[in-house]
């Protein structure tokens, strides 16, 4: 049997462009509001973020300024974190607990 584990990054844009005067280039850019997390996988169906922050980035540059995570997230209405990575890794640790339940429970038997 082969387990596979694996990490990643990924960024994904929330919204729309806001025109900024970027520090970095030293012009006005359009900046784009993104989520960018690190996840971790077990197996390619267990997984878990491990770190997660909200940003405001020049769209050439890459530069930019951090987005408070609790006003960020209330304005988006939902996490836009696959239900596979945001709680994979919790239904792991419940499978598990599960089968040891049952293995325990099959050997003290009646």
């Amino acid at each position: 049997m082969m387990f596979m584990v694996g990490q990643g990054e990924r960024v994904l844009a929330i919204g729309p462009h806001e025109d900024h005067h970027c520090p970095r280039c030293d012009e006005v850019r359009p900046f784009e509001p993104q989520l960018r997390y690190k996840f971790g996988e077990f197996d390619l169906l267990f997984g878990f973020v491990y770190d997660k922050r909200y940003q405001l980035a020049c769209t050439q540059c890459n530069h930019g300024w951090l987005l408070d995570t609790r006003l960020t997230e209330r304005e988006l209405g939902r996490i836009p974190i696959p239900l596979r990575l945001r709680f994979g890794f919790v239904v792991l640790l419940v499978l598990v607990a599960g089968l040891g339940a049952a293995a325990y429970a099959i050997k003290a038997g009646p």
